[in-house]
């Protein structure tokens, strides 16, 4: 076989590789990625949660504790033994030969079995069964306290995920500008007009902004895996909505510890109710039977004999010397406790909600509209530039200076209306991007 031959062989063997590969991928169907918003984010990360768990493992702790209340419905068991020897024992003293008394051992041994059956104790274990009820609920109010949150911290690496895509959206197109400049700049070097280093400045003004793009995608790529990590993803297969603007106007949210400050009370008020029962009586029947020696009702029957004892019994406390009253008096004051909490937390709710509305409906549409006036001064500087450049009136640092002024502007407007909410973050990014702009000039 020749050596030609031995090629086309081969050849046609990687071509028809290659088209089986091609059609296998063809023949796959692409899945684009879910889109997002704020609140599916939230809903995921809760519903991922592990604190899910404590509320399951509150049902099982109350269905429990409630299935041991019932069993206070059924009599009481209880076998006991004892042996015991004492110094000295019941005798009647007489000494008469037509009558001998028994003798009573010294060493004495009884098995017995106790039943007891409750018939009334004041309605126990309906207040009990309502306090592991309001212990249940408390345990998932407290869950959904901690889920909130981590309600926040989702919207937290939303929103800077989404603010860092939107910055390197505006970087690149930053990029892109300098890379226009560089071309007419190249232009001017080739013609005479001006100086390499010209063209020198643009080129490092580039890679400048290529580390900046680089490092907002790092750190976008990083929120968006510890974000997917609390959705319960295993990978980055979503990508995020844009909220916009909203005009509705800001109410206060229903917060899971308003629930949970009622729930306190609740417990406190019952155990309140409960003290009631201090001065009901405690009504029960009993029985016990065994067998002793000596018999423990008969101590004339010194042998091994059965006995059996059955009757009714009854206690009651109708004094305590105040201690029920002052007993309700601290409940009274944790009561109010919980409610001063509550109103502090219902005040710091509603001031919030105050300064959201007013920071929304007010300061940051004026922002939205000075930022809009900014970069529309910015661009016509630019425009400006360009022609006292290409005049030689502006040299090519300070032309650079001015773009950058502009990608900051952008970046200023771009913080303001990605998240109004967060008016301190953004602000934050927003001035270290802008000494990172300003450093790197």
């Amino acid at each position: 076989m020749s050596l030609n031959m031995k090629t086309t062989w081969f050849l046609t063997f990687l071509l028809n590789v290659w088209a089986t590969a091609l059609y296998a991928l063809s023949d796959r169907t692409f899945t684009p990625p879910d889109t997002l918003d704020v609140r599916q984010c939230r809903d995921l990360a809760v519903a991922n949660s592990p604190l899910q768990q404590k509320k399951l493992y509150a049902e099982s702790i109350a269905a429990l504790q409630i299935r041991s209340l019932q069993s206070n419905n059924l009599p009481r068991i209880n076998i006991g033994a004892q042996a015991t020897w004492q110094s000295d024992v019941f005798s009647l003293g007489v000494d008469n030969p037509l009558f001998q008394p028994p003798q009573v051992p010294k060493d004495q041994y009884k098995v017995s079995a106790d039943v007891a059956q409750r018939i009334w104790d004041g309605g126990s274990d309906r207040y009990l069964r309502q306090q592991r009820e309001l212990e249940r609920d408390m345990a998932s109010a407290q869950v959904d306290v901690d889920a909130y949150q981590l309600r926040e911290l989702v919207t937290d690496l939303y929103f800077r995920a989404l603010l860092l895509q939107e910055n390197e959206d505006i970087l690149s197109s930053s990029k892109t500008d300098l890379n226009r400049r560089l071309e007419q700049v190249e232009a001017s070097v080739q013609g005479g007009v001006a100086l390499r280093s010209a063209a020198d400045q643009v080129r490092i003004q580039i890679l400048k902004t290529d580390q900046q793009i680089a490092a907002m995608q790092a750190d976008k790529q990083a929120l968006m895996e510890i974000l997917a990590k609390w959705l319960g993803r295993v990978q980055v297969d979503f990508v995020l909505a844009d909220p916009g603007w909203s005009d509705e106007a800001l109410r206060p949210e229903i917060r899971p510890e308003i629930r949970l400050f009622a729930l306190q009370q609740r417990s406190f008020q019952l155990q309140k109710d409960r003290l009631n029962l201090q001065i009901q009586p405690r009504i029960e029947a009993f029985a016990q039977g065994g067998v002793g020696r000596p018999n423990p009702f008969n101590f004339f029957e010194t042998g091994l004999q059965p006995f059996v004892l059955v009757g009714l019994r009854a206690s009651w406390t109708p004094f305590d010397w105040g201690n029920r009253r002052r007993e309700a008096q601290v409940l009274d004051l944790q009561v109010r406790n919980v409610a001063a909490q509550q109103m502090a937390f219902e005040q710091r709710l509603e001031a919030n909600t105050r300064k959201e509305f007013w920071d929304l409906n007010v300061k940051y549409k004026e922002q939205l509209v000075q930022d809009d006036a900014i970069v529309t001064l910015q661009e016509e500087i630019i425009r400006r530039a360009e022609a006292q450049v290409k005049n030689g009136v502006m040299t090519e640092t300070d032309y650079l200076s001015q773009l950058n002024l502009l990608t900051q502007s952008r970046l200023s407007k771009n913080c303001t209306n990605s998240n109004p909410r967060r008016p301190g973050k953004c602000w934050l990014q927003n001035w270290e991007t802008k000494h990172l702009i300003i450093k790197n000039l």
